[in-house]
This record gives C-alpha cells, sequence and structure tokens, in this order.
C-alpha cells in the first residue's frame, strides 16, 4: 500500500480529502498530515510518504515553495497541488517544479479517485523498475538504496533459488544476453543475466501448500525441454530479508564454482564442495601438445584435444576449471604462431563455445574446428563467406522461428562447423546467434499482435517457440520495453 500525506491549512478540506483516501483510494493510506509546508517539510524528513498533497496558500511556507523544496531533497515523491480558481497562476508555477497532477476546488470524490489511480500507476512502474534494479545490485553486491530495500522486499522471510539451463554466461565478449526480469504483477521475482538463467525470490507467504522444492521441481520439468542440461542450487530453508544480499551472492558464487557441462545437478547452498586441485596427469597432456606442435605433428593434435576432454569429463571438471585449461592450450598455439586471430577475438570465440557447449565431447569439438583451422589442410571455404550466404542463415532463422532449433542445427544444414558460425555472426551481425534469434521471435511476436488480434498471449508464444508464456512475456518487456498486453493495449 501507498503512502500519502496531506498538507492543507483549512481543518474541514483536511478531513475531506483523508476521508476521499481512506474510502475510495484501497491502494493509498494517509501516514501524515501538516497545516503549513515548514511543519510537512520537518515531517517529510523520517515519513517518506509516497504522494504529497499539499494546498497552494497556507501560513509559514506555501505549497509552491514546499514542493520547490520537495523536489529538490525527495525527487522520488509525487506531488499533486489542490488549489482554487484564483490561484490558478500558482499551479502554474507549481507544474514548472515538476507537479504530477492538480485538483481543482472544490474536491469532488470521483475528481481525486481518478487522479490517484493515476498516481498509483506511475507508483507501480515505479517500483517495479526499481525492484528489478535492487535485484541487480543484489547479485553485484552492492545496495545502493538500503531505505527503499525494506519498502520492495516487505516480507519477513525469503525462499531463493538460482536456475541455469547450460552454461555460464558470457564474460567476456560483448554480445551479452538479454537480462530477463519478471513481470510487475508477479509475486514470484524472477531475474535473469540472460534467456537461459531465473534467479527466483519467493515471498514465504506466497507458498499456501506444497513446498518450494516442489515448487522448484515443477518449473524444472517445464524447462528442461530444449534443455542440454541444467545445474538448480537453491536454499533449503527460508531466509530473513536482511540475509537475502548475502545469500543471493553464495547462489551466484555457488553456481560458478559446481557447474559441470553437461551433468544435470540440483545443489543445496548448504552443500560443501571439496576443491579439486590440479594434477601432474593434466599436465602430461599439455606437455603432450606441446611436443606435437613442437616436432610439426598436426594430424594427432586433434586426437590429444579430444583426449583431454574426455579425461576431464571423467572427472567431472567445472566448466571454470575447464576455461582455465582451454586457456591454456590456447596460450600453447600463440607460441607457437598457430593462432592468426587476435586475442580479443579469440575470447569471443570462446565464450561462444562454452555458452554453446552441450557436453564436454561437443564442447571439444568446437575447441578444436577453432584451434586446428590453421594446421588443417582444408581452410574455410571461402564462398560461404559472404553476406549472400550469412542472408540465407537468417532467412533460415526467421521460418523456423516456432522451434527449438540451436547452432549444432544450423550448423548441420548449411554443412559448416560451430566454430565457423560464430565466425560469421562476429562478421557480419552486431549480435551473437542467440540474441539474434531472440530479436526475431519478438518481432514476429509484434507482427503477430498487430495483424492477428484475436490471438491470445499464450498462442503468440508458442507460434515464436516459446511454451511457457510467462517466460515469453519476460523476454518480451527485456526487448521490447512493454509487457506484451501494454503493447497489445497500445496497438
Amino acid at each position: 500500500m501507498y503512502q500519502v500525506f496531506v498538507v492543507e491549512d483549512e481543518p474541514a478540506s483536511m478531513e475531506h480529502i483523508c476521508m476521499i483516501i481512506q474510502n475510495k483510494c484501497p491502494g493509498f493510506s494517509v501516514i501524515g498530515t501538516a497545516e503549513d509546508g515548514k511543519s510537512a517539510l520537518e515531517q517529510l524528513e523520517y515519513l517518506c510518504p509516497d504522494v504529497l498533497i499539499t494546498d497552494v496558500r497556507m501560513p509559514v511556507m506555501d505549497g509552491i515553495f514546499l514542493i520547490k523544496r520537495v523536489k529538490e531533497r525527495f525527487p522520488e515523491i509525487l506531488s499533486v497541488i489542490v488549489s482554487g480558481y484564483q490561484e490558478f497562476e500558482y499551479a502554474q508555477t507549481a507544474l514548472r517544479y515538476g507537479v504530477c497532477d492538480y485538483i481543482l476546488k472544490p474536491i469532488k470524490p470521483s475528481v481525486l479517485q481518478e487522479c490517484m489511480y493515476r498516481m498509483q500507476e506511475r507508483l507501480d512502474e515505479f517500483y517495479y523498475r526499481l525492484r528489478n534494479r535492487m535485484i541487480r545490485e543484489m547479485y553485484r553486491g552492492n545496495i545502493s538504496d538500503s531505505k527503499r530495500f525494506r519498502c520492495i522486499f516487505s516480507q519477513e522471510e525469503y525462499y531463493i533459488a538460482l536456475l541455469r539451463r547450460n552454461s555460464l554466461p558470457r564474460r567476456f565478449s560483448e554480445f551479452r544476453g538479454v537480462e530477463v526480469f519478471s513481470g510487475r504483477e508477479e509475486q514470484l521475482m524472477v531475474y535473469g543475466r540472460d534467456e537461459m538463467e531465473e534467479l527466483y525470490i519467493c515471498p514465504r507467504e506466497l507458498l499456501f501448500q506444497g513446498s518450494f522444492y516442489q515448487m522448484l521441481q515443477h518449473i524444472l520439468e517445464k524447462k528442461k525441454k530444449g534443455t542440454s542440461f541444467y545445474t538448480l542450487v537453491w536454499q533449503a530453508k527460508p531466509i530473513s530479508v536482511k540475509q537475502l544480499p548475502q545469500k543471493i551472492q553464495e547462489l551466484y558464487q555457488t553456481m560458478d564454482h559446481r557447474l559441470i557441462i553437461g551433468k544435470d545437478q540440483i545443489i543445496r547452498i548448504e552443500e560443501r564442495m571439496e576443491k579439486r586441485r590440479r594434477t601432474e596427469d593434466d599436465k602430461e597432456n599439455l606437455n603432450r601438445l606441446e611436443y606435437l606442435i613442437r616436432e610439426k605433428k598436426y594430424g594427432e593434435i586433434p586426437e590429444e584435444i579430444g583426449a583431454c576432454f574426455e579425461k576431464w569429463e571423467k572427472a567431472e571438471y567445472t566448466q571454470l576449471w575447464t576455461e582455465e585449461r582451454v586457456r591454456e592450450i590456447f596460450h600453447i598455439f600463440r607460441k607457437a604462431n598457430l593462432l592468426d586471430d587476435p586475442v580479443e577475438m579469440c575470447e569471443y570465440f570462446l565464450d561462444e563455445a562454452f555458452y554453446y557447449g552441450e557436453n564436454m565431447q561437443k564442447l571439444g569439438e568446437h575447441i578444436q574446428q577453432i584451434l586446428c583451422k590453421k594446421v588443417e589442410k582444408d581452410s574455410p571455404r571461402t564462398k560461404l563467406d559472404t553476406p549472400e550466404f550469412f542472408e540465407k542463415i537468417e532467412q533460415y532463422m526467421r521460418e523456423h522461428l516456432s522451434e527449438q532449433i540451436s547452432p549444432k542445427q544450423v550448423c548441420s544444414v548449411f554443412g559448416i562447423s560451430q566454430a565457423y558460425l560464430s565466425r560469421l555472426f562476429r562478421k557480419y551481425d552486431t549480435m551473437s546467434f542467440s540474441q539474434r534469434m531472440t530479436v526475431f521471435r519478438m518481432e514476429k511476436a509484434q507482427e503477430l499482435m498487430k495483424t492477428k488480434k484475436e490471438l491470445f498471449i499464450k498462442d503468440v508464444a508458442a507460434m515464436v517457440g516459446y511454451e511457457d508464456q510467462f517466460y515469453f512475456s519476460r523476454i518480451f518487456r527485456s526487448v521490447i520495453g512493454v509487457s506484451p498486453t501494454e503493447y497489445l493495449k497500445g496497438n
């Protein structure tokens, strides 16, 4: 419920305004009142209302000067002025100070009710954006507004979990995914650094029946389709709101240090993981690669790289551990002048390889394609490195929006490697494969909602490749800036 502060020097008018808010505006409550601007300003310091309703002409400090001071010190407070006809010029002055609305005396209940409805719409959007910002800040480990934090997270206890489908997010290339947030009306708060991730923040009171784990299992069943593997990190017991930032950080840290490519995992955050140490056996493979390069036995290199990944898969090494080893291999190749691409380009290729790695075998094959380009006899076919060929790939993507197509499928259709596909996207597009696919889907969704208004949102979602309409709505809002429902209203 939003809080209102009323400033009015006429007792009858003050009572009238407060009664209308109490009886006709269910989303608001009056947190305090004052008879002049000076007294109001003193109380605003500690009450922090959402809306200020003030008369214009008052003793000590009038409403115009009060609004000016409020705008300077509390810019987030929405101001509404109440004035008589003879004070309209004062009201116009107040509008220059950022007043949201004005109401003429005598006040009609319906007019104030409509005004408060408009305020509620603005506040809903403000707090929604603030909630999203604070969830992002919790992930990053820095809460900038501790006062507002308690307004957003008003419950005493929460359940939390982090679900990651496939590998960790890209970290080094500029082609990051689309940030995803739950809708304004959703009580279960959801945040994803990209489309493959969901952080769940669930108020304890939201679980009327069943356990949090049962809810997560239900979510998992829906998310498994089109997913090579998943990692779920969760907190079994509810945590206090004070613990929320710290525990969310722990979820992300656990995800980073426990995710294993190709392996489904459900991990309780309370579980401890023994840190894996590097063995002499691991170094042996890298020494063998250096030997093969030094002796120019290039034909044996792909097999040796494959053996590395096979060994790492059996040992269940994490993604971060594997990335470190792969970077060592890249360093070996660069020392031997077997990598033509600059470091930045190699980081991009590595990001893409790990992001789309379905399992360790496929990842190993992708790394081989990147590393062995120069040592293999057959160089990439230059006739495929054209804008026209890339346009065919994008056309294929547009024609299969309702399907769960992957880079692997596209490569199979066009007879190219995933490394080569990444190279084409790097050269001819400003987005990665997944980003471009998302944009195509959202463009098609907009087109469908404009031309086929009889369709339900769930039908539009299915036609562009999303079985879960709530997930579709989150992506749509992140990309387009409004929810599908708001988009339909606007068109």
